[in-house]
């Protein structure tokens, strides 16, 4: 029962929580810029009419006793009590739907990278695009990449929304499904395996989000693709760049 109201408690929170909550000042972490990660379980970075459309998308009765919806919500405790992922950067190479191209993640160091994890049945990672292809618009790929990568469903063949989108069986499916779902955005969209190797190194947090820095380190982790965040870290870190990596305070 308490697991079902941890689930239940995702929906209700204001618009302003979970930026409130977290401290946005760096600080020096391992030799380089570090961010504090906001491994906050609660989805609380959403407006009322914005819950109000993802309640619409998915069952909350079915989520009662649904056993996959379960074991997320058990992945993201253990994320958010910080027991859950290795904190540094994974490396991965995976597919780009739209290309058809290979991503390696480690490459394409001497870029700031950021990325979440999203797929057709997880509401607050499509409420997210929108926001996530504005900070596309406004960086330079020359010194930023974004991207989105295609990992677990979070409800799948849940309602009218997702039912014809249950658990891929196939990677012929998966790819299939990614592929609808790139529809909904301009930012590349890679494609994890079906066994979702990257998403388990990266805690098996279906809309996590992580920035790389251009030395492949990783510099911010959050339970939530949050674009606010995203885009206060990446322009403090590009400014930091621009000034010559100033001194930054020691780790709190």
């Amino acid at each position: 029962m308490r697991k079902i109201c941890y689930l239940l408690l995702l929906l209700s929170f204001p618009l302003s929580a979970q930026v409130q909550n977290w401290d946005p000042e760096p600080y020096n972490g391992d030799g380089g810029i570090r961010f504090n990660d906001d491994l906050d379980f609660y989805l609380n970075s959403y407006t009322k009419d914005e819950i109000k459309e993802m309640r619409h998308q998915v069952s909350i009765w079915r989520m009662n006793f649904d056993k996959m919806i379960r074991a997320t919500i058990a992945d993201i405790q253990a994320y958010s009590e910080g027991s859950n992922m290795v904190p540094r950067m994974h490396d991965f190479t995976l597919p780009e739907v739209r290309a058809g191209e290979p991503y390696h993640l480690a490459a394409h160091q001497g870029k700031v990278r950021a990325f979440m994890f999203g797929s057709i049945s997880n509401p607050p990672a499509r409420a997210q695009l929108p926001y996530w292809d504005k900070l596309l618009a406004k960086y330079d790929t020359s010194e930023v990449e974004l991207f989105v990568i295609y990992g677990k469903e979070l409800h799948p063949g849940d309602k009218k929304k997702y039912s014809a989108y249950p658990v891929p069986t196939t990677m012929e499916q998966k790819l299939k499904y990614a592929t609808e779902f790139a529809q909904l955005t301009k930012l590349p969209v890679l494609v994890d395996g079906l066994d979702d190797k990257v998403l388990t190194a990266y805690g098996r947090v279906p809309n996590g989000a992580y920035v790389i820095d251009a030395d492949n380190r990783l510099i911010f982790r959050g339970t939530w693709a949050d674009s606010r965040k995203i885009e206060h870290i990446l322009d403090y870190v590009l400014k930091w760049y621009a000034d010559g990596k100033p001194k930054l305070r020691s780790k709190p």
